[in-house]
């Protein structure tokens, strides 16, 4: 369990810094909110590098507070199938508490990425203390089946143009700009480097796109809406 004493000050809700802001924890009670502070301490995870296996055993909970996270399943051996790229606000790890067993996903760092950790022991030792906090652990399990429900019916439902146009409002920056390459997007979607380079072609062709070197930017963010919907 992380101890207090890890911090220069007492812990505060700033120290949670933008995660009491976005995502599953900005929504909980601010005595939660200072149990995680109290508990929990950021690291800091390089372009690439793994926070956790498949297979592992759980460690805790972990909080996107800046970067982005890859998270793949051992589907194919030793070519594990891209399942989502999360931006900050995300959180996982809280399905172990919930259920038990090993971790059923790999996590992994897609960018410079600066993550809140809350220790294992800690979660079990605040269940252990208040069952009526195993709800708000549930939200959190509830949010993440959201999201792959959202993603399959995305794959097996929209166009692959759409898809794309989804992907690529989920991970701009407040300024529209998405970092990554057809290779990159292509794995995020199961599609191929063709598929996706017809469906950027045609994006941009319909001026809702620029393109750089390793970067497209959303030019028309209204009209990539409209087109994220097409069946």
């Amino acid at each position: 369990m992380v101890q207090m004493n890890q911090f220069r000050h007492k812990p505060s809700l700033a120290d949670l810094a933008p995660l009491d802001r976005v995502g599953w924890l900005s929504t909980q009670p601010d005595t939660f909110k200072t149990w995680a502070a109290e508990n929990g301490r950021w690291r800091r995870f390089v372009a690439g590098e793994t926070l956790y296996f498949a297979g592992d055993e759980p460690n805790g909970l972990f909080g996107l507070g800046a970067g982005a996270l890859d998270l793949t399943f051992p589907l194919l051996g030793d070519e594990p199938v891209a399942i989502h790229r999360a931006e900050p606000g995300f959180w996982i790890g809280e399905g172990t508490p919930l259920a038990g067993g090993r971790r059923l996903v790999s996590l992994s760092a897609a960018a410079e990425s600066r993550v809140f950790h809350i220790p294992q022991a800690a979660v079990r030792e605040l269940l252990a203390r208040d069952p009526a906090c195993w709800q708000m652990f549930y939200e959190q399990s509830f949010n993440n089946v959201t999201t792959a429900v959202t993603l399959l019916a995305e794959a097996l439902a929209l166009s692959p143009r759409a898809r794309l146009a989804r992907l690529l409002l989920r991970l701009a920056d407040a300024q529209g700009r998405v970092n990554g390459n057809q290779d990159d997007f292509g794995r995020l979607i199961g599609m191929t480097r063709s598929s996706v380079r017809r469906a950027l072609g045609s994006l941009v062709e319909a001026g809702v796109l620029r393109t750089g070197y390793r970067w497209l930017e959303i030019a028309d963010v209204e009209r990539l809406e409209q087109i994220s919907r097409e069946a």
